[in-house]
């Protein structure tokens, strides 16, 4: 298949990364966006974990990954629920790392089974993301995940240029070990990029309070029964038409109840983020931070 990404460009997609492309429980992932219920507030934080998770593949591809990394790219988030992130703020959850919990479960899904084992791969193979490190690397440091959310979303938000991830993506690389810069300027350019997107949209103000009132909302619907966590392992769409019939008005007149006038007594959980690119100099890798000082 070919596939147009909208930051990397042109692809040809085949094998088992199409098969599971194909599947009706990646094709889910179309309909839950990266960014909680943001999009509702913010139409250009219309991001989905489909584009996402491809493009995670399709860097670690561009690195020099295996076709085994790259399955692992492919799936690291289909286990993701309805808006996201939105049922850690449901359950209190300051780890947001319910889709890593039910990631085990999820995978055993019959489809994504039968393509793994028509190409001889496992499910068992990719339960330790960590084991694949162009893919995941904790913070400070740069992962495939962690750019290709960053690069696509500062994109999308009109606040990089294609111009300037192409200059970035030719000076990282896979070490063997780590992802790696090959100048300074690139390691200061995405470490202020990622602290503008954390700053100016994973906190800003529409940004929580609109996942604020999902939250108190959902947590009622639960209280009373009427919905359930197997709810969110639909999609966004399913979540809202739920809840436009349980409260009889579309999602935009819920929202705009006078009961949410007021939402400084409720909060909700932002993980902290912050990167430390490694910069080779002379051979050596330094972390930015170090360079700095010097």
């Amino acid at each position: 298949m070919k596939y147009k990404d909208s930051i990397y460009g042109a692809y040809e997609i085949s094998g088992v990364l199409e098969e599971i492309i194909n599947t009706d429980i990646f094709q889910r992932l179309k309909r839950i966006h990266q960014s909680g219920a943001y999009f509702l507030v913010n139409p250009k934080a219309n991001r989905t974990r489909f584009e996402h998770s491809i493009g995670v593949m399709l860097l670690i591809r561009k690195l020099g990954g295996s076709l085994e990394e790259q399955v692992a790219g492919l799936i690291h988030d289909i286990s993701h629920t309805a808006f996201s992130h939105l049922i850690d703020y449901v359950l209190d959850n300051s780890d947001e790392d319910y889709h890593e919990e039910i990631f085990p479960e999820v995978i055993q899904n019959h489809e994504i089974q039968f393509v793994l084992g028509k190409y001889g791969l496992s499910s068992s193979q990719f339960l330790d993301h960590s084991a694949y490190k162009i893919l995941e690397s904790p913070f400070p440091n740069l992962s495939a995940d962690r750019l290709d959310y960053s690069l696509r979303d500062l994109y999308h938000f009109e606040e990089i240029s294609k111009s300037e991830i192409g200059w970035f993506l030719n000076g990282l690389s896979f070490d063997g070990k780590k992802l790696v810069l090959d100048d300074i300027d690139k390691g200061v350019w995405i470490q202020e990029k990622y602290q503008l997107l954390i700053n100016k949209y994973f906190t800003a103000k529409e940004n929580i309070d609109v996942n604020l009132k999902f939250k108190m909302i959902l947590k009622e619907m639960m209280h009373r029964e009427i919905l359930s966590i197997k709810d969110f392992e639909k999609d966004d769409f399913y979540l809202i038409q739920l809840l436009e019939r349980e409260y009889d008005m579309p999602i935009s007149a819920l929202l705009s109840q006078e009961r949410f006038d007021d939402l400084s007594s409720e909060n909700i959980s932002i993980k902290k983020r912050q990167i430390d690119p490694w910069i080779v100099e002379r051979s050596e890798a330094i972390r930015l931070s170090e360079m700095i000082k010097k």
